[in-house]
């Protein structure tokens, strides 16, 4: 160790001594026995750290104030929310050359400074600037403090505008140039100091605390040899528990959720007293959910728990909101992101909405439209925390709009350095909303869309911490404070599940089904008597990616590789390896088709650096390096095999793919990237690459496809439907609007489909005995409704081969048996009456056994229309939040009559009718033939795609399962025949014909001549055997029929008949 410290303290070289003996640590290779124990007080690093820190206490006492911050904020630099730079490696390297007096152009001494990830380095600025300057003649002692550095790294963090206020309010008086105040640091530091000051500055000191071996330089051996945890790292949450073993900074930093602020209470902590509370403008720690895989899972980790409550959780930004009133009762807002980062300045947008929830009479609050309902009073003394999620709402849509499109609303309405200026439209784009482009769109769209929030908890009122009581008691306080107003203040909707139960799972895969079929983000379980962040029961968050296999899937094309520092870090590999993959999608596939010699034209819209084991990311790198990969340069690229267009977002790839690769990828849904026109997968992950052999890229979802699919994943409907419907309303008046992706009907079908998903995901967890798992399963299996089992959602998981059996096929026989959704047609009027009822808004009451009265959950009334609208693009709105009034709840909606069922709904008891107004109703809806999608027609039917085997979907056609119900299609031709009967056994009961779509185009025609040929001769066997009785018909059509363009499109069964090219029975 160094020596004791002169009078200006605690000399810098010895936090740098820490770095260095961290840094010594060997890293267990895969081969090795790893360590039984994954406490950090085993760990070799907490170790390390707790010797250091009994050095420094020995040397350095009494250590001078500030100290703790000092070293905490070092050590964790990208915890240090108030310093911000403005700096990466390329910028930095200029500034150190210059200083240190080298040229970082091509052969000279700093070369490496500009190269510091190339293949030939460890992908680290820090280590280059190490070498550099120990390769030069230059002299350097290390005469710093870590008090003076610590300074010195404040005062060149006030130059850059993103720092906090208070960082650049402190060095008002002395405004030095930032070449000045490196030029100060480096020239007084020792190279590996200097190496430190490096990483400190670009935030990440994981390069030099974890380094990676030199056995590792080869991608091979980085990624076989070693694991990413070799190396156990140390945590904040470590260093506060070495620093203090008793517990009070951890609990401090609970309440302060900022190192620095809560080393200074810690510091300032005397014994005896109480620990600091929660107060208003400092961040409290927000805390970590649990991930759920599955409603069974979900409800292992609240185990316990008398009740849970099902919270929505909205797909926005976190805002932690600061409200206090001063002495002249002025009101001061503080609102922090999820990181702790002060963003009240860029939350400008939502100042407005947040006093006027909390009842604050002030300039900025928006005008009321009519009269106000209430004397405006605050709903505290002097000083509130509350929660919430800042979303996109929007009026025309009359619900939260998608998540990017916050990106707009904020760079508009927010005030300093991170205001931006909508971008201006060119003249031959015409900005339209249904277009939903993001370069061109609108922020507000005129004024219809603005931020929002969403309130969901509330940490501390009038000085009082609310962190101890319960989870239930703190909702119920947050409703009566905020006031809410629907598109702008609005509270977390929520169910009830009271635990214990028989019905307890089911009714979780209830609610967490209905918020998907809402398409909101996902939910979040919460312990009605959980305390705020209760280790006992923490919060658990259930998405539909989180669940394996239930993400939305899509087949893309690899074009290009990279070294990404971060996820390399994570990695610990060197640029030798490639970390992360460029994705996109063909957008010239009918050109193509047309002109084969062009050159296919691809979309690049994403990257991906996750889901891949070692061994298989190992794998993809000698593909990549084996196939001789074109360095990324204009030049370079001009003569690949293929063209394509980079998202503007993107940062360059170090190589393009000679050949593309296709790849499997799952996600959390679709947005839109900054700058960009088309969707792309949101937190793509990626689940297996197919080498040319296996599955050519061809195969890929082409980009007319994956925006399809994004839109009816993210619950629009597609593009020029609005027109369509309003045109068919002039023109055929007489036939109703083809549904939309949120009508009723579709919201029942994914609200049946993801029951059902959701409990076979429960049974192959195994929370239950077999012969419960059996008893269970059966009844399941008859519960499944039409609607669930045809909505088994391809347009999410596109599959290149149509006639491969599929799964259901191949595990339960078929011909010859009752289909297992036939037993729901007895009660389909029922599943009809229920669908035609508006979607459970927020106004709506869900059942709900955990709720005490109708004063718990109040309502809204809102009655949907019994038209579609023309001005919208749903005739149903999207789901709002729940919407708080402090009147009596309203009475139960009327039902929305909808004619699109051929089964009547019956009426209930409680309608008042006479007998020959239902008697002419009946008769009128028997009567007149009504319009089904082809999806509908096809559900009594057995459907073959007459294809080769294994051919892909052409890109003109919808995906098989997205128009073709899953029970209904079979893989082969004889399927087809013994299902109806054609043969020695008996027809299927629930069948009411046969449907063979063929390509009377395709072979010239051979495929067409093929089918009508067998079926002439199978029918007059069945006329010689005397059998034509009992057999169903069979009809063949033209595969033009499942073109993307007539999917929507209605007609009556006799339309669909007669559209047949020939009829056989």
């Amino acid at each position: 160790m160094s020596a004791p410290a002169e009078e200006s303290g605690v000399p810098f070289s010895f936090f740098v001594e820490l770095i260095q003996a961290i840094a010594a640590i060997k890293p267990h290779q895969a081969t090795e026995r790893q360590p039984r124990t994954t406490r950090y007080a085993d760990s070799p690093v907490y170790k390390t750290f707790k010797r250091w820190l009994t050095t420094l206490r020995e040397r350095y006492t009494p250590l001078p104030p500030g100290t703790t911050a000092t070293i905490f904020r070092l050590l964790f630099p990208e915890e240090d929310v108030h310093r911000k730079y403005g700096m990466q490696e390329a910028r930095l390297a200029e500034y150190i050359a210059k200083i240190i007096g080298v040229s970082s152009a091509s052969h000279g001494r700093g070369e490496r400074l500009r190269k510091w990830k190339g293949e030939d380095s460890l992908g680290c600025l820090g280590y280059e600037v190490e070498t550099v300057m120990a390769s030069s003649s230059t002299a350097y002692t290390g005469t710093l403090s870590l008090g003076a550095v610590d300074v010195l790294l404040s005062e060149l963090a006030a130059a850059c505008a993103f720092s906090a206020d208070a960082v650049r309010q402190s060095r008002s008086g002395s405004r030095r140039s930032r070449e000045a105040i490196i030029s100060e640091i480096y020239t007084s530091l020792a190279p590996f100091e200097c190496s430190v000051v490096t990483q400190v500055i670009l935030k990440d000191l994981r390069p030099l605390l974890y380094p990676i071996p030199k056995s590792a330089s080869h991608y091979t051996s980085a990624l076989l040899r070693y694991k990413s945890n070799a190396v156990m790292m140390l945590s904040k949450e470590a260093a506060m528990h070495a620093w203090d073993p008793s517990g009070r900074f951890s609990v401090i930093f609970k309440t302060r959720a900022n190192l620095a602020d809560a080393a200074d209470a810690f510091e300032g902590f005397v014994n005896g007293e109480g620990l600091p509370q929660p107060t208003v403008g400092s961040p409290i720690q927000i805390p970590k959910c649990v991930k759920g895989q599955g409603t069974a899972h979900s409800l292992k980790a609240l185990k316990g728990a008398d009740k849970v409550w099902v919270e929505t959780k909205y797909d926005g930004e976190r805002a932690q909101i600061h409200v206090w009133l001063d002495e002249d009762g002025v009101p001061h807002i503080r609102i922090f992101s999820k990181s702790g980062r002060d963003s009240t300045l860029d939350r400008a947008g939502i100042h407005a909405v947040i006093y006027d929830a909390l009842g604050i009479s002030h300039a900025d609050t928006f005008a009321m439209e009519g009269p106000d309902p209430e004397p405006r009073q605050p709903a505290f003394k002097h000083s509130i925390v509350v929660e919430a999620e800042m979303v996109a709402y929007s009026d025309v849509l009359e619900g939260i709009d998608e998540f990017w499109r916050i990106r707009s609303l904020i760079g508009r309405t927010a005030i300093g350095v991170r205001h931006k200026s909508p971008l201006a439209p060119s003249s031959t784009q015409l900005e339209v909303m249904e277009t939903q482009c993001s370069m061109v769109s609108n922020g507000s769209d005129g004024g219809t869309r603005h931020l929002a929030l969403v309130f969901f908890d509330i940490l501390l009122l009038d000085g009082v911490s609310l962190l101890g009581f319960s989870y239930g008691h703190r909702r119920s306080i947050l409703e009566t404070l905020v006031r809410t107003r629907l598109g702008y203040a609005m509270l977390a909707e929520r169910t009830c599940v009271e635990l214990g139960r028989a019905d307890t799972e089911e009714k979780l895969r209830r609610a967490f089904a209905r918020v998907i079929a809402d398409h909101q983000e996902g939910v979040v379980l919460k312990a009605d008597g959980a305390r705020y962040a209760e280790k006992r029961w923490p919060w658990v968050k259930l998405k539909r990616d989180y669940i394996p296999g239930h993400g939305d899937t899509v087949d893309l094309v690899m074009l290009a590789a990279s070294w990404d520092k971060d996820r390399a870090r994570e990695l610990r590999v060197p640029p030798t390896a490639y970390t992360t993959f460029y994705f996109g999608a063909l957008a010239n596939g009918d050109e193509l088709k047309a002109h084969p010699k062009h050159l296919p034209r691809f979309e690049v819209l994403f990257t991906a650096s996750y889901g891949l084991g070692r061994e298989q990311l190992e794998e993809l790198n000698f593909i990549i390096k084996s196939s001789d990969p074109v360095p990324y340069s204009q030049c370079a690229t001009a003569g690949l095999s293929y063209a394509f267009n980079m998202c503007p977002a993107l940062t360059p790839p170090a190589v393009f793919l000679r050949q593309p690769l296709l790849a499997e990828l799952f996600g959390a849904g679709f947005t839109k990237a900054p700058r960009n026109l088309f969707y792309a997968l949101r937190f793509p992950r990626i689940t297996k690459v197919f080498r040319h052999s296996d599955r050519p890229w061809i195969d890929g979802t082409s980009l007319q496809e994956l925006q399809q699919i994004a839109r009816a994943a993210v619950g629009r409907d597609r593009p020029g439907k609005v027109e369509d419907d309003w045109a068919r309303s002039m023109f055929r008046p007489d036939v109703p609007p083809s549904p939309g992706v949120r009508s009723a009907v579709k919201r029942k079908r994914t609200e049946e489909m993801w029951v059902e998903r959701l409990a076979e995901v429960d049974e192959r967890v195994g929370t239950r005995s077999p012969k419960k798992r059996a008893s269970r399963g059966g009844a399941i299996t008859n519960a499944r409704s039409v609607g669930a089992r045809a909505e088994e959602r391809a347009d999410m998981h596109n599959n290149g081969e149509e006639n491969v059996p599929l799964v259901e096929e191949r595990s339960k026989p078929r011909i010859g048996m009752a289909r297992l959704t036939s037993i729901t047609n007895v009660g389909l009027s029922s599943a009809a009456h229920d669908a035609t009822r508006p979607p459970p808004l927020s106004t709506t009451q869900h059942e709900d056994d955990c709720l005490p009265g109708p004063s718990n959950r109040p309502v809204t009334p809102r009655i949907a229309p019994t038209t579609p609208s023309r001005t919208t693009t749903s005739p149903n709105p999207l789901n709002p939040p729940l919407i708080v009034n402090r009147e009596p709840p309203p009475s139960k909606l009327p039902e929305v009559n909808q004619n699109m069922y051929r089964t009547p709904p019956y009426p209930s008891a409680g309608h008042h009718a006479t007998a020959a107004a239902l008697t002419s109703a009946a008769c009128n809806d028997m009567n007149v033939p009504q319009p089904l999608t082809i999806y509908e027609f096809l559900e009594d039917s057995i459907v073959w795609l007459a294809r080769p085997h294994g051919a892909p979907r052409p890109a003109w056609r919808a995906p098989s399962r997205a128009i073709i119900p899953l029970a209904c299609q079979t893989s082969t031709f004889d399927a087809i025949l013994v299902g109806c009967g054609w043969g020695d056994t008996a027809p299927c009961t629930w069948a009411t014909c046969g449907v063979v779509f063929v390509d009377e185009f395709e072979d010239r025609g051979e495929w067409l001549n093929y089918i009508a040929d067998e079926l002439t001769r199978r029918r007059a066997i069945l006329l010689q055997q005397g059998k034509e009785e009992a057999s169903k018909p069979i009809f063949v059509m033209s595969m033009r029929m499942l073109s993307q363009a007539h999917v929507a499109e209605t007609a009556t069964v006799e339309e669909f008949e007669c559209r047949a090219i020939c009829r056989f029975g």
